[in-house]
């Protein structure tokens, strides 16, 4: 009786890492310039794909559809709170992409657009407070860009044109 017992647990075991995706004994993702394959070059990835810390945590989890980067993206700090926060459409990083210090308070937000940062970009400290502010266009610094101390007060601006500072008359 316990042998049969201990057989069902063992199948039910089996049955549910099957069912969950997680069969070990099926072949990890491969990536090839930055394309997905659940077995190359034949099929394409689709689905969530995590990967883990060596303490089995996760470090990451990315949705793909035809073996590319195609809805959320999150990756976590070791002791589990969310690190970055992204959106994919189609491989290309799209819309609001965020930062989180490892207390869950906000570091960075700012806007992407066909894979490049393009539009605005906020930097916290890790007590909340903004410690810069400014803008991209395709990637590159534009711009009045405006930098604060830990407590909150201005320090300096600068002008930046095309990911280059130049002049504060520049930008005025």
């Amino acid at each position: 009786m316990k042998f049969i017992i201990l057989i069902t647990t063992f199948l039910t075991y089996l049955i549910s890492f099957s069912i969950n995706g997680q069969n070990h004994n099926q072949s990890e993702p491969i990536e090839k310039e930055g394309i997905l394959y659940q077995e190359y070059p034949d099929t394409l990835f689709n689905g969530k794909h995590s990967i883990h810390y060596p303490n089995g945590s996760i470090k990451e989890i990315l949705a793909y559809k035809n073996g590319k980067k195609d809805g959320m993206r999150e990756t976590f700090h070791e002791n589990g709170e969310l690190f970055e926060k992204e959106t994919y459409r189609n491989g290309n990083l799209e819309e609001i992409f965020e930062g989180f210090y490892d207390d869950g308070s906000l570091w960075w937000q700012g806007m992407a657009k066909n894979n490049l940062r393009d539009g605005f970009i906020k930097v916290f400290f890790e007590n909340g407070q903004l410690k810069y502010i400014g803008q991209y266009e395709n990637n590159s610094q534009e711009g009045l860009w405006d930098y604060y101390d830990n407590e909150g007060n201005p320090e300096i601006t600068k002008c930046f044109l095309k990911n280059k500072e130049v002049d504060l008359a520049k930008c005025k």
